[in-house]
C-alpha cells in the first residue's frame, strides 16, 4: 500500500483524483490528514502545492524553514543540511562570491618548511 501523500508516515487509504492541464493527477491520503484538509477549507490540490513550494525549503525534521536560515544563518538541525541543500549553497554562493574556490591556507601554493 502507498503511503499518505501528505504527512508520508500512515498509509494513504484514501484517493483524490483531480484534474490539472488536462492530465490527472492522484493524491493519496490517510484519513487524518484527509480529515484536516476537508477542515481546512482548502482543496487537496492547493493543500499538495503548498507542499511542493515547501519542498527544499522547510526541514522535515525540526520544521526550520529557508527563512529561518536567511534571518539567522544557522539551521535547526543536522538533517536540514540535507533538506536544505540548494538553500546553503546558494547563501554560500552569495557570500564568497561566484568565482571564489579554496586553494588552501597559502595562496601561492607553497608549503611551509617545519
Amino acid at each position: 500500500m502507498r503511503a499518505c501523500d501528505l504527512c508520508g508516515k500512515r498509509p494513504g487509504v484514501l484517493t483524490d483524483r483531480t484534474v490539472v492541464n488536462n492530465g490527472m493527477v492522484e493524491f493519496h491520503f490517510c484519513e487524518a490528514c484527509y480529515d484536516d484538509i476537508r477542515r481546512s477549507g482548502l482543496s487537496t490540490l492547493e493543500v499538495m502545492s503548498r507542499v511542493a513550494a515547501r519542498l527544499g525549503k522547510e526541514c522535515p525534521v525540526c520544521g526550520a524553514t529557508a527563512e529561518d536560515f536567511a534571518h539567522n544563518f544557522a539551521f535547526g538541525c543536522p538533517e536540514c543540511y540535507d533538506s536544505m541543500r540548494k538553500v546553503a549553497l546558494s547563501a554560500a554562493s552569495a557570500a564568497q562570491g561566484e568565482g571564489a574556490r579554496h586553494i588552501g591556507k597559502r595562496p601561492d601554493g607553497r608549503r611551509r618548511n617545519g
